[in-house]
């Protein structure tokens, strides 16, 4: 079977479900790089909650790749911002930023295999 599509809808809610749940977890009068570690830390754990769940059904290599980098990147990021953005904000941008590395390791991937 060909999930091409759901590589990027896993992409975009993996990044809208780690930044809500950092935004809704990180005081507002944190340090941003406390808050920065800690995001990481809470990205990290739902990156290997959310590879249980998802790679018996789309693939490890699929699923793993772009949700580590995207836990990485969107947790720290909403863990700096969690005291000064609101949480709607955090959230879109954490799609927004998970659509966008699906997107690029798609277009990297087709690179490679051409």
């Amino acid at each position: 079977m060909n999930f091409k599509n759901i590589d990027w809808l896993i992409g975009t809610f993996s990044g809208i479900i780690i930044a809500f749940t950092v935004s809704q977890t990180i005081p507002a009068h944190w340090n941003m790089f406390l808050a920065m570690a800690v995001g990481g830390g809470i990205g990290m754990v739902l990156q290997f909650i959310l590879l249980i769940l998802l790679a018996p059904f789309f693939g490890a290599f699929e699923v793993m790749i772009p949700v580590s980098i995207i836990a990485m990147v969107v947790g720290m990021l909403s863990g700096m911002a969690a005291g000064s953005v609101p949480g709607e904000c955090i959230t879109a941008t954490g799609g927004i930023l998970g659509l966008t590395v699906a997107i690029l390791i798609y277009f990297s991937n087709k690179k490679l295999l051409s």
